[in-house]
């Protein structure tokens, strides 16, 4: 079978593509083939070529018209920053090409439905977001638990996080996280990628109350090193998201995510999911759970009052970090057109939605 051919739109060492994308396109057996790339100019992918041990043959584009208008490319990857999403990939959509964009889909509400109307109208046939915190080992082995019945009936989950943004920092190079306009924050990144990643385990809300603060309204900005650029710069972001509701299943739900890095030597994620018969702990690194995966899963049975580690269901490319699994579970389902676990552009604006009814219940936003 031949492989499938990708323009990837946003690709440089150090960046997210190059970072998350390249390890699985770059492997031997990898189902697709990387053909084209787009960069802000055509010296800039042309020196991600080079840099990156791409192929030679790699074409190279600075307009995100010409790979759209490329006939060699059967999948547009878009891993640009996300207030540059809607720009980058509407032409491609328009063209009716396959498209995979990383999350938020677009910068806010308005965006993502357009986007969805483009995709429609052209008959584009794959529309996906990278919302692959769904492919995690952790709700793998979480679905598994419950469908045993270990716990019985869920009653309750709550939910503690730091998000590494939204801290007493940002960096020089993600200084758009600071503006409420941009569509990336606290909110809209690690916060809704937890929440997807909950809601693929346990089900979706039927209703919920939230309160956003921003609680550092001038931070620092800083080098990779640590330097520091500027000491006071505005933040309109919230750096605070709580969110309490009530899932369909009847289980009722509280998260609170905050900026910033976790108590030195702690986990940065805790997550309980409380039963009938029994409650799970898990906790990891942070409250991205796609990108760094979780690191303990353990279970209290109430019956014999003892605590049981659960091993992780290792599932395909187990060898792999979670950031590579994950990401490597998201093409091999594009590849096999599995898209029941995908999130399409359909299920991402009502991921949107539910980013503009937290907006909606915190005006000051």
């Amino acid at each position: 079978m031949a492989p499938i051919r990708v323009g990837i739109i946003g690709l440089s060492p150090g960046a997210w593509a190059a970072n998350a994308h390249l390890p699985y396109l770059q492997m031997p057996d990898s189902k697709f083939e990387i053909v084209a790339i787009c960069n802000s100019s055509v010296e800039s992918a042309a020196k991600s070529v080079k840099d990156l041990g791409l192929a030679e043959g790699v074409k190279t584009y600075g307009n995100v018209q010409d790979i759209a208008y490329d006939k060699d490319v059967d999948l547009v990857v878009c891993a640009t920053r996300v207030d540059r999403h809607y720009t980058s990939i509407l032409p491609s959509l328009k063209a009716g090409k396959n498209v995979f964009v990383e999350w938020p889909l677009g910068r806010n509400l308005e965006e993502a439905k357009e986007l969805l109307i483009v995709a429609k109208q052209n008959n584009v046939k794959l529309a996906a977001v990278g919302l692959q915190g769904r492919f995690e080992a952790t709700v793998e082995t979480l679905k598994s638990v419950l469908a045993e019945g270990r716990i019985g009936k869920v009653l309750s989950t709550t939910i503690t996080g730091q998000g590494l943004i939204g801290g007493q920092t940002e960096l020089e190079s993600q200084t758009y996280l600071l503006d409420r306009n941009s569509g990336g924050s606290l909110l809209t990144i690690p916060c809704l990628h937890l929440i997807d990643t909950v809601c693929e385990a346990l089900g979706e809300f039927s209703s919920f109350q939230s309160l956003l603060s921003n609680q550092r309204p001038v931070v620092k900005i800083v080098k990779s090193d640590g330097s520091v650029v500027k000491e006071n710069t505005e933040k309109t972001n919230p750096d605070h998201v709580m969110i309490q509701g009530t899932l369909i299943s009847g289980a009722v739900f509280s998260a609170s995510i905050r900026g910033g890095a976790p108590f030195k030597g702690s986990p940065g994620l805790e997550w309980s999911i409380y039963g009938e018969k029994g409650e799970i702990r898990i906790s990891g690194p942070n409250s991205f759970i796609e990108v760094s995966g979780t690191t303990s899963f353990e279970l209290h049975d109430f019956n014999t009052d003892k605590v049981e580690k659960i091993e992780f269901q290792k599932g395909t490319f187990a060898e792999l970090s979670p950031m590579h699994r994950n990401m490597a579970r998201i093409y091999e389902a594009i590849a096999a057109g599995n898209k029941s676990i995908l999130c399409d552009f359909e299920e991402a604006v009502k991921r949107h939605e539910f980013i503009e009814e937290v907006y909606n219940q915190n005006p000051m936003f």
